[in-house]
This record gives C-alpha cells, structure tokens and sequence, in this order.
C-alpha cells in the first residue's frame, strides 16, 4: 500500500520545478501616458509570467489549473502555452500588468509598476502585494503540493527609449543587460536602445517585505529638453534579437565591457552592506536605498 501510493502522487510532488519569472515590457511613451493620465486605474503594460514544470506532460495536464491560479494575482491571461526551451519545460502566460502613478489606490496583483515624477526626475518602481503571493502559494500547495517561494521569483523590466533624445537614468540594486549594479549607477539609453534589468536578490526581498523600491529613475534628456517636449519616434517591428537594444554604461557607448567602477568588486560582500543598510532603515525612509 506504501509502494502504491509513493507511485500515485510523485507525479504530483514532480509537477513544476522552481523557477518563476515576471518579465514586463515597459517603454517611454508608455510612462508618459500613465503619468499624464487622469484616471486612477493606470494603463496596464504587457508582461509574460513564465513557471518552470517538470516536463511537457505534466505541464499540458495542468495547465488549465494553474493558469486559473494566476489569473487570480495577474489577471486573466491573453495566451499560454507549454515551451520546450533547452532542457526545460515552461508554462508561459501573457498577462496585463498593472502600470499606475506612486499614491494611488494600490493593486492588489503580486507584482505591478509604479510611477513618479518629482525634480529629481521620472522614478520607476516595482511594488510587489506580499499577501497576494502568499495566498497564491495556498492555493498551489493544495492543488498540486508544491508551492513556489520569494527565493524563486525572478522579475526583470525591458525599458524600451522610443523617444528621438538620449535618456539619462541612474539604476540601483540591479542588473543592466547582466551587469550587477549594486550601488547606485549611470545608464545612458539612446534612441531606440533597451535595457533589461533585472532585480538583484536584495532588492527582490526588500520589496517583498516593504511593498516597493524605486529601481530605475530617468533623470533627463542629454540636450536637456524637457520631458513634456520629447518627440517620440514612429512605432517600429520589433528587432529579432537585442542587439540594437543594449544600453551603454557611464563611459563610451561603444565599450560593452563592464563599467571600469565596478572591475574587482566584491560584490558578495556589497550586497551584505546593502542588507546591513536595509535591516537600519526600519523607519520606512526609502532615502538610502530608492530616492525620496
């Protein structure tokens, strides 16, 4: 009766890996619009929620199930799909994800963008709602015994410049088209460019604790043109690769080597000191780590 069961739910235990990624397509113009808005339901923004499973089969078998699920925490789904992708298996779902201005009413799906604009420039955050992640990991657990956790949540933010001007921005606590940026940096976009960037642990755990963290703030334009007289450019098919998207470092744009200030950087020990920075700021004072 042991052996019997043993077989009857591995498949279940061995149903999805660990791996779950947000990954959100975010332009300029878009920003703007949102900004510029005077509603107070934000404009959504396009994003791919992907969960690794354990297989083709067991993806196409629950499939149904778990895209339920997640319509409940990102809305309901425009397509998924089961994609075989080098030696994994993916649950791939294409969802709206909420964009709205910093100090509305806030959104209750697990991950959401936030915007401000103030004279240090446009910030962008990435606010994440704890109780709906929680309340999802209940409902996989009794569904299919497993469940993932914050550790396996990957978010990553393709910040497209379709303007006609070169975006000077300063990210922290990420990185830039795989390069760490620990500590506050420069990142020049030009027209056309895209940068992916994606959340490092630290920042990833603060914003599950504290409910957001201003990630990436564009500063201004190289001609100094303010951002109300941006011209944008006409929409474009999407490139087939990413090569005309990277974005350059402080630096020459066409240097694609690690910005020089963070050559020989421990960067171990740098995200400790930033965990150490987090743990003193139990105020709520974003200063140290986001902007004001």
């Amino acid at each position: 009766m042991k052996a019997f069961r043993l077989i009857t739910f591995l498949p279940a235990f061995l149903l999805f890996a660990c791996d779950f990624q947000a990954t959100i397509d975010l332009s300029f113009s878009h920003i703007m619009k949102v900004l510029q808005s005077r509603g107070s339901d934000g404009i959504p923004a396009r994003a791919v929620i992907r969960m690794e499973m354990a297989g083709k089969e067991a993806c196409e078998e629950k499939k149904g199930k778990m895209t339920e699920i997640l319509s409940r925490y990102y809305g309901k789904p425009e397509s998924s799909r089961c994609l075989e992708e080098g030696i994994g298996t993916y649950l791939e779902a294409t969802v709206s994800l909420v964009v709205n201005r910093k100090g509305l009413v806030r959104d209750s799906s697990i991950t959401s963008i936030l915007l401000e604009q103030d004279k240090a420039g446009i910030q962008i955050r990435v606010a994440m709602d704890q109780g709906s992640f929680r309340r999802m990991q209940d409902e996989m657990s009794e569904a299919f015994f497993q469940k993932p956790e914050i550790e396996d949540l990957l978010v990553v933010l393709n910040f497209r410049n379709d303007t006609r001007s070169s975006l000077i921005s300063q990210a922290r606590f990420v990185y830039v088209d795989g390069k760490p940026l620990p500590m506050e940096s420069k990142v020049v976009l030009d027209p056309g460019r895209v940068i992916e960037v994606r959340l490092s642990d630290v920042a990833r755990d603060y914003i599950y604790q504290n409910g957001s963290l201003t990630l990436l703030t564009v500063e201004k334009t190289v001609d100094g043109k303010p951002f109300s007289e941006i011209e944008f450019a006409q929409p474009e098919k999407k490139p087939e690769n990413k090569t005309e998207g990277q974005a350059t470092t402080e630096g020459n744009p066409e240097d694609s080597t690690v910005d020089p200030r963070l050559k020989n950087k421990n960067f171990p020990a740098l995200e400790q000191k930033v965990q150490e920075i987090l743990k003193k700021d139990a105020t709520g004072n974003e200063s140290k780590v986001g902007g004001d």
